[in-house]
């Protein structure tokens, strides 16, 4: 039971970032509003899951997840009885921070609780894959609710799983409390302001909104270094991105879910509103994209191992930027067509993922794996949210689609020209000063 605490929370985490978006033409409202329903989640998400790490350091990792998990379930009621519109969007924001709390306390309760290396090793391939099931599963699962139920009982679905985990998570082995760990309360506060500006220049048309986003972003990694530079811990080490194969990575990380995000947005509004398709059997025509997912998970491991991070990451680019390109030119086509375009995007972009994350941990600098891994994963919620924001507010579907093609295109020119060679090492990057122990990095798929 205890493997079910630690890991059912992040099923539901995933199942979230996915579930509701086959039901976006139920939910209604403009194409304005349903970006915000998407994104208000993911914005807080992606600012916060760097601060929640902290918070499991300075409060113990139990009662941080245990918080989160409640925070997580209170959102999910108030978007289920709300109604559509304002207070929708606000539990989205909610159900947000409660995640981004529980991602990071979840890895620091597995390794606590699961010491040895072999159980600690099947209990996060446990939470790894059952985040990648729920990911595919959510929009079929959320077809099959909508056509028994209304749009709620997709929130309402979260509440009894969440409840189970919180009664027994009591068994869960508490890591010590990280002495002098800190709460960034204003790199949490500007890289959520900073982000939600952008997205709402980007939902909105609005250049100015846009602009006061990036001018609050690049105060926030203006704080970062001041924070490194007085010994501190800070939320992210902007440092990390003097390595220009890192750098490379963490961009194509970025351009990867930008692509992928927006165009699921996207797709899911152009199946139920111009192929007529029910929310049911749009979640399986979404389904198929998932299948390519998994399917490329396993071969991005095989190239990785078998031709390096670099060959297997322009596999998976230039794969995903070739689905894009037959999804635009048979967007009037038979769907058969379009399937196969969705299968082809769903394979590249996890081939891609794959050995992006393996070549991220390979060009880390000693000691700091982990935290340019959570610089990756949050660089991934970033491009999640402008992928939706941004392609969402294009006006032609075959264009946003294409705009896609030609992110994962850039991506995969940067990789050639950034990334060292399969088989060579590539230049080690300058040693970073240290900073105190007192975060926990967290990240997700």
């Amino acid at each position: 039971m205890k493997a079910v605490a630690v890991c059912l929370s992040f099923f539901l985490v995933m199942l979230d970032s996915t579930i509701v978006t086959v039901a976006l033409p139920s939910i209604g409202g403009g194409t304005a509003t349903l970006q915000w329903v998407v994104d208000a989640y993911t914005v807080v998400f992606a600012a916060l899951v760097l601060a929640g790490g902290s918070l499991a350091d300075r409060f113990g990792a139990r009662r941080a997840y245990r918080a989160g998990v409640t925070i997580f379930t209170i959102g999910s009621i108030m978007c289920a009885g709300g109604g559509s519109g304002a207070w929708l969007i606000a539990g989205r924001v909610v159900q947000g921070v409660g995640a981004a709390v529980l991602m990071p306390s979840s890895l620091a309760l597995i390794r606590s609780t699961y010491p040895e290396p072999a159980a600690q090793a099947r209990i996060i391939g446990l939470w790894g894959g059952l985040g990648g099931v729920a990911a595919a599963a959510g929009p079929l699962l959320g077809g099959a609710l909508l056509s028994v139920a209304g749009w709620p009982a997709l929130f309402l679905l979260n509440v009894p799983f969440a409840v189970l985990v919180l009664g027994v998570s009591g068994g869960l082995v508490d890591p010590p409390v990280v002495p002098g760990a800190r709460v960034d309360v204003r790199g949490a506060v500007t890289s959520t302001c900073g982000l939600a500006l952008l997205v709402a220049g980007c939902i909105a048309h609005r250049a100015d909104l846009a602009v006061a986003g990036a001018l609050v972003l690049g105060l926030f990694v203006a704080l970062q270094r001041r924070v490194a530079q007085r010994g501190r811990a800070p939320m992210l080490r902007p440092d990390l991105l003097r390595h220009r194969a890192l750098r490379a990575t963490v961009i194509t990380g970025f351009a990867l879910n930008f692509g992928f995000y927006g165009q699921f947005f996207l797709v899911t509004l152009y199946l139920q509103q111009q192929r007529h398709l029910s929310p049911l059997l749009t979640g399986v025509a979404l389904a198929v994209q998932a299948a390519g997912a998994v399917v490329g998970s396993p071969f991005g491991g095989w190239a990785t191992h078998r031709s390096g991070p670099r060959t297997a990451m322009l596999i998976g680019l230039l794969t995903g930027a070739a689905g894009f390109v037959a999804l635009a030119l048979c967007a009037a086509g038979p769907l058969p067509a379009v399937l196969a375009a969705l299968f082809v995007i769903g394979f590249g972009i996890d081939t891609a993922m794959t050995a992006a994350t393996s070549l991220t941990l390979q060009v880390a600098p000693d000691g700091h794996a982990g935290v340019a891994s959570g610089l990756l994963n949050t660089m991934r919620q970033v491009g999640s949210a402008l992928g939706v924001a941004v392609l969402g507010a294009i006006g032609g579907f075959a264009t946003a689609v294409l705009i896609a093609a030609g992110t994962y295109l850039a991506a995969a020119v940067l990789v050639a020209l950034r990334t060292a060679p399969p088989g060579i090492t590539a230049p080690a990057t300058p040693s970073l000063p240290a900073v105190p122990r007192g975060r926990r990095t967290g990240g997700s798929s």
